[in-house]
């Protein structure tokens, strides 16, 4: 892990003006920042992108706060071979990525970027910021098969999702699949959405997504 490369684009991106670093420690494939907030630990994501010839590695960065029951903050940074460490929680960056969509990243590796940081209720940016609600839980899973949803959800009704499909023509790329966010209202709810994600001719990219289940409750 490049954790000097690393370390400059969280101050760059996330940290905030109420925050200073006071620690750091690190080893062959981790690292932690410590801030007067808390704890950034810093972890090998399993991101698809991260396979893609053009990156170096993808890091997925979570704050470990001293404070019980509120929502964890999570964020996204792709390491390039070269050029900036892109941060995946900004709005533009999440848009940019997806003029590679049909090319790099592969759309799926794309829908899962999407369907971790971007299942929030808002998503207007500049900045997402991806709650989860503990260290150990993603804000947002995609739905690659229902039957894995099924098994960290089984109250949900499979009707509502369905797995990845892609069309692409030699100027068109059209990608739907849908996604859930997992949060605290009412003891643990599960929101389920279904998205549309277009990359036109001239390069545009548009996202559309619709909630089809909020604040699904197990029984």
């Amino acid at each position: 892990m490049d954790v000097d490369r690393l370390a400059a684009a969280f101050e760059r991106h996330i940290l905030n003006p109420r925050e200073q670093i006071r620690g750091r420690r690190s080893w062959s494939d981790g690292m932690t920042l410590q801030t007067n907030l808390g704890w950034y630990d810093f972890e090998p994501a399993d991101w698809l992108v991260a396979r893609e010839l053009w990156v170096e590695e993808a890091v997925r960065v979570v704050l470990s706060s001293p404070i019980d029951h509120v929502p964890v903050p999570t964020y996204g940074l792709i390491v390039p071979t070269k050029g900036e460490v892109l941060f995946v929680n900004k709005v533009d960056v999440a848009r940019e990525l997806g003029l590679r969509l049909g090319k790099e990243p592969d759309p799926l590796a794309y829908a899962e970027l999407l369907a971790e940081f971007y299942s929030v209720p808002d998503i207007d940016g500049p900045v997402v910021y991806a709650p989860a609600v503990s260290e150990s839980t993603r804000s947002g899973w995609l739905v690659r098969e229902v039957s894995q949803i099924l098994e960290k959800f089984p109250f949900l009704d499979p009707a509502l999702m369905e797995p990845p499909s892609v069309h692409t023509t030699t100027d068109h790329v059209e990608l739907t699949f849908s996604s859930c966010h997992y949060h605290e209202a009412f003891r643990g709810s599960v929101d389920v959405l279904r998205w549309k994600v277009f990359r036109g001719p001239a390069g545009e990219v548009r996202w559309v997504r619709d909630y089809v289940a909020k604040c699904v409750s197990r029984p």
